[in-house]
């Protein structure tokens, strides 16, 4: 595939798919829209039985481009919906410490993945940014110690980031630094069980058995 992404037609194809994503409101992480084509291309030839080259040659058409590039509209649409319909939560400020500390954390993960998957790697590090940037911002402007109230946009992006780096964990795509398996149905790992407890001071969704509130940790 390496040799496919230099060729003029993978070039033009890519070109398509970025102009049109970008007219729909999708915005792509560096290498992110290589990435994806790539794989789209890849997941053709295996499909079919056909050679990466031919599947890019006669089955990535200018048509089957603007397919993709709707149905990425359409995702990032929806993803902006719910940015804007998300209710602000009030946090403590050390708990949202403890949630920068663990977006900080994630940072450090994502950027041990850059060589495998850099769109992976490079949007998490963005919308952790995003959202360290935005609860930063409110701590920063806190007076007299009181509770910071954290917008919907910073909270999806943070909701975003913690439960992804939970899924590549436990899941294994991500190496943990605990450098043990994460079997399903087995206790998760101290890191996976703080992440989660993090994860859920933002108002996250991921629940286990024996996880503590953010103010118990």
């Amino acid at each position: 595939m390496a040799d496919l992404r230099n060729t003029k037609l993978f070039k033009e194809r890519l070109a398509q798919l970025e102009e049109e994503a970008h007219r729909l409101g999708v915005v792509f992480a560096p290498a992110e829209a290589a990435d994806l084509l790539a794989e789209r291309v890849t997941a053709t030839a295996n499909q079919l039985g056909v050679t990466e080259r031919t599947a890019l040659q006669t089955y990535t058409t200018p048509h089957n481009i603007s397919l993709l590039a709707n149905v990425l509209g359409e995702h990032a649409a929806t993803y902006r919906e719910v940015m804007a319909e998300a209710d602000p939560v009030t946090i403590t400020v050390p708990d949202a410490g403890r949630v920068i500390a663990a977006l900080g954390m994630v940072c450090k993960l994502a950027t041990e993945q850059i060589n495998k998957d850099s769109a992976d790697a490079a949007g998490v590090l963005t919308d952790a940014a995003d959202a360290i940037v935005g609860i930063g911002a409110q701590v920063r402007t806190n007076q007299d110690y009181e509770p910071v109230t954290i917008a919907g946009r910073t909270l999806v992006y943070s909701r975003t980031v913690l439960t992804h780096a939970v899924d590549r964990l436990t899941t294994g795509i991500w190496a943990c630094p605990c450098r043990q398996p994460h079997p399903s149905g087995a206790d998760s790992c101290t890191l996976v069980q703080g992440l989660t407890a993090d994860l859920n001071i933002v108002a996250g969704w991921l629940t286990t058995s024996n996880e503590r509130p953010g103010d118990q940790r």
